[in-house]
């Protein structure tokens, strides 16, 4: 039984875990910056590669310390090298490469998108080939035929928005800080999905895409159109309709592929996972198996690489030192 290293700095979020080569959990530790960017309504890339750079180290001895093992004990290390912000990115690479050489142990890295497709399986070993997978996030959203590793057929994606992002934008219109998404999520709790209506978008050029500037641009009408006591004593229904709205399409888009190609089950992935209403959405509606990562698994996290990074070095074994961060890295690379 291997031990693999997962480090993950492609956003804002400081990330390391431990994990054995069957998929058990050591330690997953994840240092969030949200504090520091909330101010500014959003990641300040300058201010996410300082931070990293400040606490990789820190975070990096947590995690061997929960997982009562130490750098030595380590097999193998998998690194996130893309897609993501440039500077952030090249702190855990760096770090990642300096453990390697070092310690003599092999690198790999590894595709963050990867990352979150493969990781209800972590949770869900049962989960088989061919899956859908739906990666949900604040810069993501997609629906992807998983035929095996490195095997991904993207059948429908967003032309604009993706859902946390929208999310985001959405709460910034009703002061709400962020990151807004799981804040929307409490509020909307206590408020009515049907007061506000948002259809789902009319997309002619391509057949199952997602597009959430529509819903945006709906909701952002109805809240200039109120008094800021309007907006406040509203916020309830707004967000619940919001929400709903943009749930709605995502499951909406599942149904539409379901007939048309044959998969075993639909595994989410990515923050948005981790919202309930998405959750019960899909338990209600759709008719195939359907699969969650725990929520901790469903943000950014270190768990997530390490056991992607695994799954590809057992197909092509390590990487040379040399390999890039590639800040648009798409899934086909």
């Amino acid at each position: 039984m291997q031990r693999i290293l997962g480090i993950e700095t492609s956003c804002d979020d400081t990330a390391v875990a431990v994990i054995t080569s069957t998929g058990k959990i050591l330690s997953n530790i994840l240092s969030s910056q949200d504090d520091f960017h909330a101010k500014y309504g959003g990641i300040v890339p300058e201010v996410a590669s300082r931070k990293h750079l400040e606490l990789i180290s820190v975070v990096l001895q947590e995690a061997l310390t929960s997982a009562e093992t130490t750098l030595s004990e380590i097999d193998l290390i998998a690194v996130t090298h893309g897609p993501g912000l440039v500077g952030s990115l090249l702190i855990g690479v760096d770090y990642a490469k300096t453990l390697s050489s070092l310690l003599g142990k092999p690198i790999i890295g590894v595709n963050h998108l990867e990352g979150h497709l493969l990781s209800p399986a972590l949770l869900h070993p049962e989960i088989c080939f061919p899956f859908l997978g739906v990666i949900v996030s604040g810069g993501h959203t997609q629906c992807i035929l998983v035929e095996g590793i490195g095997q991904y057929t993207i059948l429908a994606e967003t032309l604009d928005d993706a859902c946390g992002e929208a999310l985001d934008k959405f709460g910034k219109m009703l002061s709400i800080p962020y990151p807004a998404g799981p804040k929307i999520e409490k509020i909307a709790l206590a408020g009515d999905p049907n007061v506000f209506s948002f259809p789902l978008p009319k997309i002619r050029e391509k057949r199952f895409a997602l597009s959430f500037s529509g819903i945006k641009t709906a909701a952002s009408l109805i809240i200039q159109g109120m008094t800021p006591e309007e907006r406040e004593n509203r916020k309830e229904d707004l967000c619940a309709s919001f929400q709903e709205a943009v749930m709605k399409q995502i499951i909406h888009r599942i149904q539409q592929l379901i007939p048309l190609y044959s998969f075993s089950g639909i595994a989410f992935s990515g923050g948005v996972s981790a919202n309930q209403r998405l959750r019960d959405l899909a338990l209600q509606h759709v008719q195939k198996p359907v699969y969650f990562p725990s929520r901790i698994l469903s943000t950014d996290n270190a768990a997530m690489i390490a056991h992607a990074g695994y799954q590809r070095y057992l197909i092509n074994g390590p990487m040379a030192l040399d390999f890039p961060v590639i800040s648009r890295l798409e899934l086909s690379q």
